[in-house]
């Protein structure tokens, strides 16, 4: 795998470019792409994410030698992002994209967060949206009650002059996963479809005769947010539709841009024929690029080559880069987020307290934290309701809600908002031990997006992964053994309720609902958190 493992030198750059265009009837076209931003707006290098300003100047400097180019994004650009779930309503992203130059992306699974009429209206009304700047998704097997989903087209054609009097056209048509509706919220996706037979896609747009243009392309670009990673140090699809994108032996496509994954990929992909993949790992920290050298005389791509650079969160920024920096630093110190200032200090923590997003089977730190604090806000509804809380209340989670793990020192209401930003509401259940074992046996052993995540259970299996024996703890801090006839409440957020990461809806039958007033998983542990030391 060809990694740039840092920003390569504006002189050996420049000098690729000198001897691709010193060749007369050739040019060098650089397609830049983004992928699973997340709204890495504010710098955090404890976590490794450089900031938006960075991005951009990282982006200006690579334009600045391969005057020739474009950028797009391969999705997930905000969702997952508690920073931007709090800005949502002023939000900045229109201002980075359009500083970074972004005005093309693929949906990513995360596109559909805050529903489907805030995914067609995107940015629309935001204060930091130039009128000049225009912003389209771009996604073929992506359907809405059978059609073409408003806001979407299945590929964009965009010209690039070259010189005084050539121009090279560059396709990207763009493919989501269709796992998507593990990965979502059920309700926020009603008439959306995700046809997973890629090739059979490709073929169908291949017979509209607007095909043409992208027929007639100088580079193909498939964007693809799914899961691509390399495996033993080969790049390898791991999707439903995978057997599809092996099979991808086509001239309308010249390179692949992946996302969804959070991997870093440079290589070739072995499909009917090996195609030059990129994948920039996540939230900025790498760009990915593909180095394409394109005849102008036949108006073909004679040769595409991955890169993937590392952004340098330490450069000096130029001025749209630092006027970007200064918009962020104004936002992050005065927004805030039910009252609470969005860098406003809630503990402290002297050592690490991880979560591994790759290591999936297991439980981890922050998840006993989120799930105590998920037991925790039944306990606080019941106090002020005046009820008699159960002895045993048990906090479960999903695994794809919690996105990073703590850093030793001061934890503010950002962090504790990035380590859980969706901010979902909870829900109450009386349930019976037998039902707790189920829901185990399936957030352990069946579900395909990662472990269950409780409040400190310990659960006892025999050699072939069966729940034998559950032990809670009791108000009183007692370890309790938890068996079918035991009652108890159980408290999680409503996405893993509806469906959300392939849980049945039967696990959480309606009438057992606790009829409680109820706060968001965020605002839960907020208020778990603030105060209160942490080891």
């Amino acid at each position: 795998m060809q990694h740039l493992r840092q920003l390569l030198s504006g002189i050996a750059l420049a000098s690729v470019a000198l001897t691709a265009q010193a060749e007369g009837r050739t040019a060098t076209i650089a397609v830049f792409t983004l992928n699973d931003f997340h709204a890495g707006i504010v710098q955090d290098l404890r976590k490794g994410i450089p900031g938006a300003p960075w991005v951009v100047q990282t982006l200006d400097s690579l334009k600045a030698v391969y005057p020739y180019h474009i950028t797009f994004s391969a999705g997930d650009n905000f969702g997952g992002s508690f920073y931007y779930a709090a800005t949502r309503d002023e939000s900045i992203m229109p201002q980075a994209f359009q500083d970074m130059g972004i005005s093309l992306s693929i949906p990513g699974n995360h596109a559909f967060d805050d529903g489907q009429e805030a995914f067609v209206r995107r940015w629309s009304d935001s204060d930091y949206r130039s009128r000049h700047w225009n912003f389209s998704y771009v996604c073929a097997n992506m359907r809405k009650d059978g059609g073409q989903m408003e806001g979407v087209q299945p590929w964009a054609v965009v010209p690039i002059p070259v010189g005084d009097a050539d121009t090279v056209r560059v396709s990207i048509t763009g493919l989501i996963t269709a796992n998507t509706p593990r990965q979502a919220s059920a309700r926020k996706l009603e008439g959306l479809t995700f046809d997973a037979r890629y090739d059979r896609v490709l073929d169908s747009l291949a017979r509209l005769p607007e095909y043409e243009a992208v027929r007639g392309a100088d580079i193909h670009i498939l964007g693809t947010h799914i899961t691509a990673l390399s495996h033993q140090g080969t790049p390898i699809f791991d999707d439903p539709g995978q057997d599809a994108l092996y099979a991808l032996d086509r001239d309308d496509v010249d390179a692949i841009v992946a996302a969804h994954s959070h991997s870093l990929l440079a290589d070739y992909i072995a499909c009917g024929r090996p195609y030059p993949i990129v994948q920039a790992l996540w939230h900025g920290i790498y760009v990915g690029m593909l180095l394409c050298e394109v005849d102008l005389d036949s108006h073909r791509c004679l040769k595409v080559t991955p890169h993937v650079v590392k952004v340098n969160p330490h450069a000096k920024l130029n001025v749209k880069a630092a006027r970007l920096k200064a918009q962020i630093d104004e936002q992050f110190q005065t927004t805030l987020f039910r009252g609470h200032p969005l860098s406003e200090v809630l503990t402290t923590i002297p050592a690490d307290i991880p979560h591994d997003r790759t290591a999936k089977t297991v439980e981890t730190g922050v998840g006993r934290l989120v799930t105590e604090s998920y037991a925790e806000a039944y306990r606080q509804a019941a106090l002020r309701a005046d009820i008699q809380a159960t002895d045993i209340v048990v906090g479960v989670s999903h695994f794809g809600s919690i996105r990073a793990g703590f850093y030793a020192g001061d934890i503010t209401v950002c962090d504790v908002g990035e380590a859980l930003p969706f901010a979902n509401p909870l829900r109450f259940y009386r349930y019976t031990g037998k039902q707790l074992k189920e829901l185990l046996d399936f957030g352990i052993n069946r579900c395909l997006l990662g472990r269950i995540q409780t409040n400190g259970l310990r659960i006892v299996q025999d050699g072939k992964g069966a729940i034998r024996r559950i032990f809670a703890h009791d108000n009183e801090g007692r370890e309790v053994e938890v068996t079918d006839g035991t009652r108890l409440t159980l408290s999680t957020d409503d996405y893993i309720t509806t469906g959300g990461d392939g849980y049945s809806r039967a696990f959480f039958p309606e009438k057992d609902l606790i009829p409680l007033p109820t706060v968001s998983s965020t605002d839960a542990f907020i208020s778990y958190l603030k105060g209160r030391p942490c080891n």
